[in-house]
């Protein structure tokens, strides 16, 4: 590991990879070692191969992928828990990690002592320590069961005192598994806030989580990791929603597969051909001007051999990842045509659009009945650009009509 400058990454990868061998029993390890090599048997199997990417000061990657992809693999070698098989990597000055909750925590030993036990693993001395104890009690609430032990604590217990010990530290880096998802709604507010905090103040933040809307809100890159390799790098809501795709594939065809294995092969779901946004004047848009009318369009196919419901819908977002608004078949309790396989078009005519200024990008999409599971997607091909008319402030205009009344008495 090496010391960052400013401008230089707090974190870089190249060509990260992870070895495991996987032996029957451990009898098979035995054997194989006292041969000395001679024989071998285990089976190799790459958890990661030729993972690479940076991550800027100030900046938030988010990791996503299925169970079992190398997601954990890739955050315990950035954290210094395991070492890769072959590549390097770089690491700010002070790396901060809460990879399982409850690690490195002994759960004889009081909420106090265990601060003192971990803050003085990150290198604190017990004076840095004592100075910064009552800051991370009070931001852990936990109160009067700091001095009980860790034991008797619940699973958001632990993630608060976890939390609030590997933030407290200030670190360079701030290296986040699924720590979100457990927890009240204010506690995990409160997270959030720091994690902000840490970022706007230039430290580096790696959150992986399947919560899809955490990452989006917190990354400014997602990397998706796929059988171990990056299957795609980039933008959050680019890459988010093509994993979101590929998961709710394997589940439509796992369903499939259950309920009618004989026509798994046939019942291919509906396509998204082509997603179009037009202008007043039919004219594919991109710059536009607020108060103006506005067509959405989607084009669409379903095998003859489908047999399920389907429904179609567009999102709006904005540059920071902010979802604007949806138009929803399924959400209005519109029917789509579904039960006939054939090719069609689906048009959402916008009277009056409300967005201000600023960049947008629109996503089409084809889901079933629960409006979650996705058949298909698809974004327009080009970002919307709206610029305000004269005197218009904020980031929306809502249609209104003044009226005045006259008071007396």
């Amino acid at each position: 590991m090496s010391s960052s400058s400013a401008g230089a990454p707090h974190v870089a990868a190249r060509d990260l990879s992870k070895k495991y061998k996987i032996y029957a029993s451990p009898f098979q390890r035995i054997k194989e070692g006292l041969s000395f090599g001679r024989k071998i048997c285990h089976k190799e199997v790459w958890a990661l191969k030729g993972v690479s990417f940076e991550v800027l000061p100030g900046r938030a990657l988010g990791v996503v992928g299925s169970n079992g992809a190398g997601k954990s693999t890739l955050l315990k070698i950035l954290s210094g828990t395991t070492l890769p098989t072959t590549g390097s990597f770089h690491m700010a000055d002070r790396v901060a990690s809460l990879l399982e909750l409850g690690t490195g925590f002994h759960t004889e030993f009081t909420g106090r002592d265990n601060i003192f036990l971990n803050a003085s693993v990150m290198g604190f001395t017990r004076k840095e320590i004592r100075d910064k104890l009552p800051g991370i009690i009070e931001f852990s609430e936990l109160g009067s069961a700091i001095d009980q032990p860790v034991r008797t604590y619940s699973s958001g217990m632990v993630m608060r005192l976890g939390f609030s010990v590997a933030t407290a530290i200030d670190p360079d880096v701030l290296i986040v598994d699924e720590i979100l998802a457990v927890g009240d709604l204010h506690f995990q507010k409160k997270c959030i806030d720091r994690i902000f905090s840490f970022r706007n103040r230039g430290k580096t933040i790696i959150l992986c989580s399947h919560s899809l809307y955490d990452i989006r809100q917190v990354s400014d890159e997602v990397i998706w990791i796929k059988n171990g390799t990056v299957e795609r790098y980039g933008d959050p809501i680019d890459v988010t929603t093509d994993y979101a795709a590929y998961e709710r594939s394997l589940n439509i065809k796992e369903e499939q597969g259950r309920d009618e294995p004989a026509l798994s092969a046939e019942r291919d779901p509906p396509r998204l051909d082509r997603v179009m946004v037009y202008d007043e004047n039919g004219e594919p848009a991109g710059a536009l001007t607020t108060g103006r009318p506005l067509t959405l369009a989607l084009e669409y196919r379903i095998p003859r051999t489908w047999h399920g419901s389907m429904y179609c819908g567009f999102a709006i977002w904005d540059a920071e990842n902010n979802l604007m608004g949806v138009a929803s078949t399924g959400h209005e309790k519109i029917d789509t045509p579904s039960q006939t396989g054939g090719r069609f078009r689906a048009i959402a005519e916008v009277p009056r659009i409300p967005l201000v200024e600023g960049e947008f990008t629109v996503v089409g999409y084809l889901y079933d009945d629960t409006c979650m599971a996705m058949y298909d997607h698809r974004m327009y091909d080009q970002k919307l650009r709206f610029k305000p008319s004269v005197g218009q402030l904020g980031q929306m205009s809502f249609g209104h009509a003044w009226r005045f009344e006259e008071l007396t008495g």
